[in-house]
């Protein structure tokens, strides 16, 4: 389909530029006639509206009639099938073999969309092609930071250009809700770092009320922006205590009549909720994975920013020049006594969760940080020697929803050695669940694997004798017995 709309694109732009020429040659006359035309052009008008709708335009219209689309799902079928065809080749046959969907080679579309060099497109678009046959099917997270990955590696120029654009493109617009009567909708575009600071102070201020607050989560987020419009640092708590407190000392009428008390005699009673105060805003607190290397200025790897994505190292040097650090060194073995405890350190707590990019069940794109801790073989509270240890190799990150699937259904989990997730539905269908990781994109947080027994380097080395030694018997049998048998 993607093709056929490329196609029917190639034909119209054609049509157009014939067109175009039976009109006019575009030869100008004279240098005045050359200046008025860039005049008209720099003033925002089109010098070829003269010649109708072009050949993107008729396209667009025709395939949006054909397959009932509107036009903008027209034109991003034909924007797709022309890198399908011109710049993602090879990464187009992942998606006609099946190995990727249409909403995975839109992002790996996007995401390559400022790599302007045609070598680096090529070498980009032949490494992610090769990715994508080399794993399993991964979420949609996991896809893009693969993506963003190679992108970095392969195309450094086309990083800086997307940090430019999106200082550029940012905005933030309100307008009313088209779908639900008294409501308005409230969206922006802003860089990543600025998106993930203003993420976590609204979650900050969502967390600061107290327990008994009526109000969800996503409600109070959403006060919390109120908040901080009105100019507020923190969020008031509705919950009933503070609310009875915030009456009592709430404005009430008095008579013009009354008599004046001196307020030093009158007893100030019990203090309102400390919560309902306008008090220091609280901490924003946002996760950010780097190589030392990076922080340093000794590469300029990409870093990765819990909920967002990889962002590049100038901007991760940026944010970590004041954060709060926790450096991990996976070589370094637990002690095991901590092995035995149910609740890993916090070490351990941030090893695991480096190491991977979200939720490790299959597709799902919650954010590694926001998540539970979940022990692959279960901890055995009554003898925890007896198995499922407190260990990076039996911990992996599930959400809330799929830990309680894991747990209280049919569903079955296992980790290798590599610390791949597999998953078994209750259908005996097998899954990969991180297909791609923080070790993948930090290698240095890779297991390290224990050098191989001498006997088990003996006996591989012995098979692998008598493979060659079959291959070349089987070899001169076949040169002295050449068919028809």
């Amino acid at each position: 389909m993607m093709t056929v709309a490329s196609l029917i694109h190639d034909e119209r732009e054609m049509d157009y530029a014939a067109r175009r020429a039976e009109v006019h040659s575009g030869q100008l006359d004279s240098i005045e006639a050359f200046d008025e035309l860039a005049a008209r052009a720099a003033a925002g008008e089109d010098p070829y509206a003269q010649f109708g709708p072009n050949g993107l335009e008729q396209a667009i219209a025709e395939v949006g009639a054909t397959l009932t689309m509107t036009p903008a799902e027209a034109r991003e079928l034909i924007m797709a099938g022309d890198a399908l065809r011109y710049r993602l080749s090879f990464t187009g046959h992942a998606l006609a073999c099946g190995r990727i969907d249409k909403k995975r080679f839109l992002i790996a579309i996007k995401r390559t969309d400022l790599v302007t060099d045609a070598d680096e497109m090529q070498t980009v678009d032949a490494h992610l092609a090769e990715a994508i046959f080399a794993r399993a099917p991964m979420s949609t997270t996991r896809f893009t930071a693969m993506v963003d990955a190679i992108v970095a590696k392969w195309a450094p120029e086309a990083v800086r250009r997307r940090r430019e654009r999106a200082t550029d493109d940012r905005k933030v617009t309100v307008g009313p809700d088209r779908f639900n009567p008294g409501q308005s909708r409230l969206s922006g575009t802003l860089p990543i770092a600025d998106a993930a600071a203003f993420d976590a102070r609204l979650s900050a201020m969502a967390a600061e009320v107290h327990a008994a607050d009526p109000r969800t989560v996503a409600q109070r987020r959403a006060d919390a922006l109120v908040a901080l419009a009105r100019g507020a640092t923190s969020l008031a708590c509705t919950c009933n205590d503070c609310s009875s407190s915030a009456t009592e000392f709430g404005e009430t009428a008095v008579p013009e009549d009354a008599p004046t008390v001196d307020p030093h005699h009158v007893d100030p009673g019990p203090m309102p909720c400390s919560c309902a105060a306008d008090k220091t805003a609280p901490r924003a607190n946002y996760f950010i994975i780097a190589n030392l290397s990076t922080l340093m200025g000794l590469d300029d790897d990409p870093a990765f920013l819990d909920g967002q994505g990889i962002i590049d190292a100038e901007t991760a040097r940026k944010l970590l020049a004041e954060a709060r650090r926790t450096y991990l060194h996976p070589t370094v073995a637990p002690s095991p006594e901590s092995a035995l405890r149910y609740v890993p350190s916090k070490k351990l707590q941030a090893l695991v969760r480096a190491g991977e990019l979200c939720c490790t069940f299959p597709g799902c794109n919650a954010p590694v940080w926001q998540i539970d801790l979940d022990h692959t073989r279960p901890f055995d509270h009554q003898h925890p020697d007896r198995g499922g240890r407190t260990l990076e190799r039996n911990l992996k990150p599930l959400c809330r929803f799929h830990h309680r699937i894991k747990t209280f259904t049919s569903w079955q989990d296992y980790q290798d050695e590599f610390l791949t997730a597999w998953f078994t539905t209750p259908t005996g269908h097998l899954f990969v669940g991180n297909a791609y990781n923080g070790r993948d994109l930090f290698g240095h947080l890779a297991p390290i694997r224990s050098p191989d027994h001498p006997a088990r380097v003996r006996h591989a080395t012995q098979r692998d004798t008598r493979s060659r030694r079959a291959r070349r018997a089987e070899q001169r049998w076949n040169q002295a017995n050449p068919p028809p048998f």
